[in-house]
């Protein structure tokens, strides 16, 4: 999505820095007005957060709907719930995977061999490929991670850190790993279970 937005914006900085910041948010643009997937956002709201007057984004939205495959882009611009914020507190684990530039392609398939017999314990599986940004993948766990996994991933060439966020205390495990224990637990009624069940 970079390189469409740097090849229609590259003379208009401004105009590209308010698209950029309302995909980052999943602010889509349809018929002149913002959304957040059905929820109508005043432009008054994005100008106050984006920092600009209402006249620039009028002006971002008339040049949007000028340019097709711009046009087409924002107008299906939706905003994905992030579950990694609420995992901790429901017991699961996040494991997320920060890959070399370049890495990402050969990094996968290494981590979904690894993964093989973990499967049954995985709940969401998200990443980024990005040649701007930090390529990752992030995996949710129902239950906490094998020591073992953390061991293969450490040998993964390509990995350059592991993010492990745990409710519970854990041990660091391998040299690339990077601790963060959630303060805050839940008590549920939810039973740990395997997709598999």
């Amino acid at each position: 999505m970079q390189l469409v937005f740097d090849e229609y914006f590259k003379i208009y900085p401004v105009k590209k820095r308010i698209v950029e910041g309302l995909y980052a948010s999943g602010i889509s643009i349809v018929n002149e007005k913002f959304y957040l997937n059905n929820i109508e956002i005043p432009l008054s709201s994005i100008a106050t957060t984006l920092k600009v007057n209402r006249r620039t984004l009028y002006e971002t939205i008339k040049f949007v709907n000028k340019n097709p495959v711009v046009k087409e882009i924002m107008e299906n611009v939706s905003v994905l719930p992030d579950t990694k914020k609420i995992s901790l507190l429901m017991k699961n684990e996040v494991v997320t995977i920060f890959v070399d530039k370049g890495m990402y392609f050969k990094v996968v398939p290494e981590i979904m061999r690894i993964l093989e017999k973990q499967m049954s314990n995985i709940k969401e599986i998200y990443s980024i490929n990005s040649d701007y940004e930090t390529s990752f993948i992030r995996l949710i766990f129902y239950n906490e991670v094998e020591e073992e996994v953390f061991r293969k991933f450490n040998n993964v060439n390509g990995i350059n850190k592991i993010l492990i966020d745990s409710p519970r205390e854990i041990d660091v495990i391998c040299d690339k790993c990077e601790i963060k224990i959630c303060p805050h637990k839940i008590s549920t009624s939810f039973k740990e279970h395997s997709i598999y069940k």
